[in-house]
This record gives structure tokens, C-alpha cells and sequence, in this order.
């Protein structure tokens, strides 16, 4: 991190002290000279050592503008992977919480619903037939309940799972936002003014 900047601050002190020089060397060969025939001259050197070295000051902020570019470029890459990696441990996670969860819960609510059901049977043939009827369709109530309570919590995790792969596995760059982005919505309308 260092490195780039003494690197610059070299290049900068280099090219100072070639202008430096060469205004002293200018400077002391101008007061030599007659200014009367030479005073252009004088100016046109002046001009374009101070082009050259505007290039020269040009080039280096450049250069270390693109090591700081590629250094803020690594650790964005280094970023990225590390939460990629992250939310894929968390799925896996979050995959295996609800397994481990969903096992036992419908092993004993399917024992519970059968038991259910078993006592309705049991008290039809004991000449029970309406309390029988109402174990049975309270058990096939819980049954179908619980069975669209499954369906739908399955449908929901398939969708977070959808949604939490678009986030992980999107591999576009995002674009960059803009002051003159159009707006989505009243892009195409035109408001009407009220009437007077």
C-alpha cells in the first residue's frame, strides 16, 4: 500500500526538480543573453518546459491511479467471494436444520392422525356412530391440514431457495447509478396542469 505512493512521490520530486533545473538553466542563460532579440525565445522554451512536465505529472498520477484501481479491485473480489461462500454455508445450513426438523414432526403427527383415526373406527363398531364419525373426520381434518400446511411450506422454501440462488449465483455487474437515469413509472407521462 505504500509502495505506490513513494513510487509517485518520486516521480513527482523528479519531475519538480527537472523544472527546477531547467528555470535556473533558462533563468541565468536569459540574463546572458540580449532580451531584446531573444525574449520569445525565452517564452517559447518556458511554454513548453511547462507542457513537458504537465505530461509528466499527468502520467504519474495515471499510473498510480491504476495501481489503486487494481488494488480496490482485488479486495472487491476477495469480498465477493467470501459472502458467496458464506451464504452457501448458510444454505447448507438452513438445508439441514429443516431436515433434521421436518423428520420427526411428520413421523409423529402421522402417528397421531392414524391413532386418530383408529379410535373412530373402533368406537363405530362399538356402536358409538356418531362420536365414531366425529373421530374420523376431526382426525381426516387434521390430516388434510396438515398436509396443505406441508405443501405450502414447501412451496415457500422453494421460492426462498429460488430467490437466495438468483442472490448468490448472479455473475452480472450491477450498474452503476446515475444523476441523468431516466425513472421508472412517470418517464412517459406528462402531467396535466390544472385548469384554471
Amino acid at each position: 500500500m505504500l509502495g505506490p505512493r513513494i513510487g509517485g512521490l518520486f516521480r513527482f520530486l523528479i519531475g519538480i526538480l527537472l523544472l527546477q533545473v531547467a528555470t535556473v538553466l533558462l533563468t541565468y542563460t536569459a540574463l546572458k543573453t540580449d532580451l531584446n532579440q531573444t525574449g520569445w525565445l525565452f517564452g517559447a522554451l518556458g511554454v513548453t518546459l511547462g507542457v513537458l512536465v504537465a505530461l509528466w505529472f499527468d502520467s504519474v498520477i495515471g499510473s498510480v491511479k491504476e495501481h489503486a484501481m487494481a488494488r480496490q479491485q482485488k479486495r472487491h473480489a476477495r469480498e465477493r467471494e467470501k459472502l458467496r461462500l458464506q451464504a452457501e454455508k448458510d444454505k447448507a445450513k438452513l438445508v439441514r436444520q429443516r431436515k433434521r426438523h421436518s423428520g420427526g414432526a411428520a413421523l409423529k403427527t402421522g402417528v397421531a392422525v392414524g391413532g386418530a383415526a383408529g379410535v373412530g373406527v373402533a368406537l363405530m363398531f362399538a356402536q358409538l356412530m356418531t362420536l365414531g364419525l366425529l373421530t374420523i373426520s376431526a382426525a381426516g381434518g387434521a390430516a388434510l391440514g396438515y398436509g396443505i400446511r406441508s405443501r405450502q411450506e414447501k412451496m415457500i422454501r422453494a421460492r426462498e431457495q429460488k430467490h437466495a440462488e438468483k442472490l448468490v449465483y448472479a455473475q452480472q455487474d450491477l450498474p452503476a447509478l446515475t444523476a441523468d437515469a431516466p425513472r421508472k413509472g412517470n418517464a412517459g407521462r406528462s402531467r396535466k396542469q390544472p385548469e384554471a
